[in-house]
């Protein structure tokens, strides 16, 4: 009975028949308790499927850069975190941002037990490309994991200290693009040291228009709409806007944005290549529905149509992903 309360509560809060989180992340799980606690935390938010993506190991990467390579970039580009940052410019430390980023690579960097989760119809792995192999190594890798359950690909080119036009970043969409399959590509800074402009631009999207141009059978979605950035959001969304314009196969999930950016978001994209997305756990931690609530109560009251939320809160993704929403899944889940 209560789980029948939870669902027209939901229904009542937010203003779409279902929702398909397309970007959230996959923590350290070493066994199936982890596994059902997380898809649990997930399912009470009220969603009726999602896109879970995983993040390779880079920690050995990361070593290569020392404390003193990040203070000589935030002394460089301090001016810029007081002009646009103002509010959490004392979280954006250097030492912070150091620390912030060797904890990403001991928290998100494990894909264990992914079959249990591959084998929810409206629940999708996708399989995190490593970027620091070379790109034949890689392209046998990639094959191998769609043998075991994997339905497309994550690249995320900052963590690599990589270009998003690099053989590596070609070697995945070129697998995907035999398979049709999609590519989850991160857009723009990440936490920790990659909020720094040094490092930031390794999310650049424009950097994979030559990329694009050789394969039109991928589905590629631009994460973040390219705009993830603590100091300034909506970092590389002129580029992105300029791909998705372009290129016919290049879709857009706007997870990690600042509620107040996606309405602007919604109104430059096209909305049938627009999905909603959390990031959580990485942004959404604390509560996944709160986000989800004031993300599509504030679409509503922007003046978007409930015939484009459809597409926003689940249709889009659905298609993209090949995933069905399941809106009253969280009734199969006992308390």
């Amino acid at each position: 009975m209560k789980n029948k309360i939870w669902v027209v509560y939901l229904k009542a809060d937010i203003p779409v028949s279902c929702i398909i989180d397309a970007h959230v992340h996959s923590p350290v799980m070493k066994n199936a308790k982890d596994v059902n606690e997380y898809l649990r935390k997930l399912i009470d938010s009220g969603i009726g499927g999602a896109v879970i993506l995983g993040i390779p190991p880079f920690k050995d990467l990361l070593l290569k850069v020392s404390y003193d390579d990040i203070l000589t970039e935030y002394e460089r580009t301090k001016y810029l975190i007081e002009k646009f940052a103002e509010e959490v410019k004392d979280f954006l430390t250097p030492e912070n941002l150091f620390i912030m980023a060797h904890q990403i690579s001991e928290s998100f960097c494990h894909f264990i037990k992914h079959q249990e989760i591959s084998a929810l119809s409206n629940f999708t792995v996708l399989f995190p490309a490593n970027l620091s192999l070379e790109p034949d190594v890689l392209s046998t890798i990639l094959e191998r994991s769609l043998n075991e359950g994997f339905k497309g690909f994550k690249i995320i080119s900052t963590l690599f200290f990589k270009h998003l036009d690099d053989p590596s970043v070609e070697a995945t969409i070129e697998v995907a693009n035999e398979k049709g399959l999609p590519v989850t590509i991160h857009g723009g800074c990440d936490p920790g040291i990659w909020e720094l402009p040094k490092f930031c631009k390794y999310g650049d999207p424009s950097k994979l228009d030559r990329i694009l141009n050789k394969y039109k059978d991928a589905k590629i979605i631009i994460a973040h709409a390219g705009g993830y950035s603590a100091i300034a959001p909506g970092v590389f969304i002129d580029e992105t806007l300029e791909l998705v314009k372009k290129y016919p196969n290049v879709y857009i999930d706007t997870s990690a944005l600042p509620v107040q950016l996606i309405p602007i978001v919604m109104k430059m994209f096209p909305r049938d290549r627009i999905m909603y997305g959390s990031d959580y756990p990485a942004v959404s931690n604390a509560n996944p529905r709160n986000y989800m609530e004031d993300v599509f109560l504030t679409l509503l009251s922007s003046g978007i149509s409930k015939r484009d939320l459809e597409k926003f809160a689940h249709e889009n993704a659905e298609s993209i992903f090949d995933i069905e929403c399941l809106s009253q899944n969280y009734d199969l889940i006992n308390p």
